[in-house]
């Protein structure tokens, strides 16, 4: 598309109206089973939640400057204002971690009828300067016409995670700026661990028994769990070490995570009852092994369910040590079983459990590299995305 088209768009937040609309556009494509009310009830459901009130969450579409809010309008996405984690390596003593805002982006849809005319990418490309403070830094393109406008509650981000159906070159080609390529997110670690657990469900669907050592999650404390988790990944970047050859460079300037508290984690959960329109057997959503003074032998993890073709259990967030491991392995499994699901996934496991998931009595397991739900991440701070490190890059904060 000629450069003075675009120039004629800006992005928006979305009246309510469109956001309806937008809606209703989406609902063929990833409504699955639903009805149309029941996907527009669910995302009522999601509105509601904590992760999405009170403008963390917001509607944005790319429309005409002359008619913003037109039904009429290119394409849409949405955004997730999150609280997140920056480290900076320090040469003596514990890393400097700072909190900061980021987002999590999702939902980005452009109808069959105005593709390939380059308005989703500039949606993206425009995305960059409402949640971000790179105009501190960058100018805006002239090409572009005048930046979008600011919006009350948005903006100031350190970084950006979005998780790509599309393959990395859409969004890895959206820069903040106007020429060439490359500039936009850049994928980090898709990878995925995974077991077949096809078994027998229980007459009571997703009851498990109780272990000695060890106490099943359920809904109701997951909030809980997930606080404590946030307190336990900033003490980790506080003791990250400032190089290793597993990074994605061997020396980050800045090691950066979401938290998985404040609605972020319980997020996953509801999904999983509301999306599929199918059932959900399970009745425990994590595990935890009973470790009372050594958070470095901590060990629990946290999941959701997927139910769109492989009922699987899809584990949102792990800690353990080597030796914890293979039995929080065996948990999980026994979790995924007794509600008749069958297949156990995790995302991205920590180094020192890569190897260990393939081998030592989990020879079933498989480590492959996902071409849908590509982790991708945009740094905004001063440097280069490529010499950020994502630490505890999990589903947890998948959107």
């Amino acid at each position: 598309m000629p450069p003075h088209d675009l120039a004629a768009l800006s992005l928006y937040p979305a009246t309510p109206a469109q956001v309806l609309e937008t809606r209703e556009r989406t609902w063929p494509h990833w409504g699955g089973s639903t009805t149309l009310e029941q996907y527009l009830q669910y995302y009522k459901r999601m509105d509601e939640m904590e992760h999405a009130r009170d403008g963390r969450m917001i509607t944005w579409v790319l429309a005409p400057r002359g008619d913003p809010m037109t039904l009429d309008f290119m394409c849409a996405c949405e955004t997730y204002k999150r609280t997140g984690l920056v480290a900076y390596p320090s040469p003596d003593g514990p890393n400097k971690v700072n909190e900061v805002p980021c987002y999590g982006i999702a939902s980005v849809y452009t109808p069959e009828a105005k593709r390939r005319k380059g308005y989703g990418q500039h949606m993206m490309r425009l995305l960059h300067w409402v949640i971000s403070s790179c105009d501190d830094f960058v100018e805006f393109p002239k090409e572009w016409g005048v930046p979008p406008p600011k919006v009350d509650g948005a903006g100031g981000a350190a970084f950006s995670v979005l998780y790509s159906a599309v393959g990395e070159d859409f969004y890895g080609d959206a820069g903040v700026q106007a020429e060439g390529k490359a500039g936009g997110w850049q994928v980090r670690a898709p990878w995925s661990w995974a077991w077949e657990v096809r078994g027998q469900m229980e007459k009571v669907p997703g009851r498990v028994e109780e272990s000695p050592g060890w106490k099943w999650v359920e809904e109701g404390d997951l909030d809980e769990m997930w606080r404590e988790d946030a307190g336990f990944i900033k003490n980790s970047l506080e003791g990250t070490p400032r190089s290793d050859p597993s990074y994605e460079t061997p020396s980050p300037t800045a090691f950066v995570s979401a938290l998985p508290d404040r609605g972020v984690g319980s997020f996953q959960v509801v999904r999983s009852l509301l999306v599929s329109g199918h059932a959900v057997p399970l009745k425990v959503w994590g595990i935890r092994k009973e470790n009372i003074g050594d958070e470095r032998r901590a060990t629990y993890a946290t999941w959701a369910a997927n139910m769109w073709s492989t009922p699987t259990l899809i584990v949102t967030r792990l800690a353990a040590t080597r030796e914890t491991f293979p039995e929080l392995l065996k948990k999980i499994k026994e979790a995924a079983q007794s509600a008749g699901l069958e297949k156990v996934e995790i995302w991205n496991l920590p180094r020192d459990l890569d190897g260990l998931a393939e081998g030592e009595g989990n020879e079933d397991g498989k480590k492959y590299e996902r071409t849908r739900g590509l982790s991708m991440i945009k740094w905004y701070g001063r440097g280069e995305t490529r010499d950020v490190e994502w630490s505890f890059n999990e589903r947890f904060c998948w959107c």
